[in-house]
Order: structure tokens, then C-alpha cells, then sequence
């Protein structure tokens, strides 16, 4: 006598098994991969843009340690204007130019900061912000030149030049773009 396999439970497959689970990519096609971990060029922009906000940051202490150099270039541009001054013009010209440059400093590092987390998340846009932000300090570098910089200050900005330049070298290799496509949409 032959045994005779129990009867499939109503709804299944003949098997009895459950079926597998279906797999979908982030962007809903079902059958394509999920990437869960970042590629290494994602990882090293984030390095490097870590990098930048801290070299961001270093930049706010340039400007305190520059104090003098910014005192006696406000003098010197008062002067050549024949605008009399008194100590306390120029303390309050340095304390603002202080104050903007730490301003500028903080708001530097923080968007170093969010533009690692959002490429890190996979967010396409944020990679085009990235090298846009790039490129504005790039220009922002160039004319730097045309203005008189403490030897610290030029050291910090081109620190913080190839900071960006490697971020967005990596941000823009073959699996960082992989990286993103796969997280269109999510």
C-alpha cells in the first residue's frame, strides 16, 4: 500500500509551504535589490564632509585669533576713506566682523553636517545641493584672494576646499550613483 500525502490546506500551494516572501526595491519594483549599506564612496563623502564641518568650525577661531589683522585692515580702510573713527568704531566694526564670521562658521558646519546625514540617508537632491554648496565656496575661495588673509585663515580655507572636493568626488563615483538610484522614491 502506498501512503497518500494529506490534502493541501484550502488557499496554499500543493506543497503545504508558505510561500517565500516577495522582495521589492525601495523605489517598488518587486525583484530588485534593497541596498541597505552605503557604498565606500558614500561612507568616505561623509568622512570627508565630517571633515569639512569640523574645518568649519576651526574657521571661527581663525577669525578670533585674526583680531588684530581685522582691526588694523578697518583703520587702514578708514583711513584711505578720511572717515574720522573713534576706538569704540572700531571695536564695534571688529565685534561685527567677528560675529559674522562665527555666524557664518556655525551655519558652515551645520550644513557640512546635514548634507553627510541626508547623502548618507540616500537623497538625491541633497547630492546636488552638496556640489552646488561646493562650487559657491569655491567662488567664495577665489575671491578671498583679492582680499588680505592671514596665512592660518588660507591654510583653514584650503583645508577645507579639499574637504569639499573629495566630498564631492565621492558623492558622484559609479556606486555613490547606485547608491542613490536605489533610494529614489524611498
Amino acid at each position: 500500500m502506498s501512503a497518500m500525502p494529506p490534502p493541501p490546506p484550502p488557499g496554499g500551494d500543493q506543497s503545504g509551504y508558505q510561500p517565500a516572501p516577495a522582495y521589492s526595491s525601495p523605489g517598488g519594483y518587486p525583484g530588485g535589490p534593497v541596498m541597505t549599506a552605503a557604498p565606500p564612496s558614500i561612507v568616505r563623502a561623509k568622512y570627508a564632509m565630517w571633515a569639512g564641518a569640523v574645518l568649519q568650525l576651526v574657521t571661527i577661531l581663525t577669525s578670533f585669533v585674526g583680531m588684530d589683522d581685522m582691526r588694523a585692515q578697518v583703520m587702514e580702510a578708514l583711513d584711505q576713506q578720511g572717515v574720522p573713527y573713534t576706538e569704540s568704531t572700531i571695536d564695534a566694526a571688529v565685534a561685527l566682523g567677528v560675529g559674522f564670521s562665527v555666524f557664518l562658521g556655525v551655519v558652515g558646519a551645520i550644513l557640512w553636517v546635514l548634507m553627510a546625514w541626508l547623502n548618507g540617508k540616500g537623497k538625491g537632491w541633497a547630492r546636488i545641493v552638496a556640489t552646488v554648496l561646493f562650487a559657491l565656496f569655491v567662488i567664495s575661495f577665489l575671491f578671498s584672494f583679492a582680499q588680505a588673509t592671514s596665512a592660518v585663515t588660507m591654510i583653514v580655507n584650503v583645508l577645507v576646499l579639499l574637504a569639499g572636493a573629495a566630498a564631492v568626488f565621492f558623492l558622484w563615483q559609479k556606486d555613490s550613483t547606485a547608491w542613490f538610484r536605489a533610494h529614489k522614491g524611498v
